[in-house]
């Protein structure tokens, strides 16, 4: 729908230019930095899933689901997806605020997660898939232009307010995947330092 589209471009465009999207894009991020941001990623889309296969979001297009090839990228890279040790902060408050709508029975605001996550992958999956390390199963999509089609079939205005909070959580999990890019940058060169 070209104007939800509209409504959350300076959002959506915000997102596209972080500092971590950026490097994804570049192709800067080393293997684990990747398997550490799909596990955050799994989980969300694990969550998101779920619920919209539950309240029957998803039942006209169901290979639109990511979550089985994200985890299978994660496992190709050599990580375990189940290491619950390295999700962050922003990651669990996106599953508990998944959960909450689903509790709340706010079924139709949980596509606007599917909107902003899975148009994501539609739009910009074959160019990250070229640059990330690994096969890049998670943006591999059958019939990208029919899923697109379906999808923005159901979108509407009144997932505009949710559509614009799921692009605020996105953001915060790209803040807490570049302090950890910084941080381990940092560690590295300190180490380096006191190695010569």
């Amino acid at each position: 729908m070209s104007i939800l589209r509209d409504y959350t471009n300076d959002k959506h465009r915000a997102v596209e230019d972080h500092p971590f999207v950026q490097m994804m894009i570049n192709g800067e991020l080393n293997k684990e930095q990747h398997a550490m941001f799909l596990q955050q990623m799994y989980y969300v889309y694990r969550d998101i899933e779920y619920y919209g296969e539950l309240v029957g979001l998803l039942h006209d297009m169901s290979s639109i689901k990511r979550s089985s090839a994200i985890k299978e990228d994660i496992m190709e890279l050599g990580y375990n997806v189940l290491n619950s040790d390295q999700i962050f902060p922003s990651t669990k408050a996106y599953r508990e605020h998944i959960m909450k709508l689903y509790h709340d029975k706010k079924y139709d605001q949980i596509l606007a997660h599917i909107y902003v996550r899975h148009m994501g992958d539609l739009y910009g999956g074959k160019l990250i898939a070229r640059k990330v390390p690994g096969s890049g199963k998670a943006y591999q999509f059958d019939d990208r232009p029919a899923l697109i089609k379906t999808l923005n079939a159901k979108l509407t205005m009144s997932i505009l307010d949710e559509a614009l909070l799921a692009f605020d959580m996105s953001k915060n999990m790209f803040d807490d995947m570049i302090d950890k890019v910084n941080n381990d940058n940092s560690e590295s060169k300190e180490k380096n330092d006191t190695d010569c």
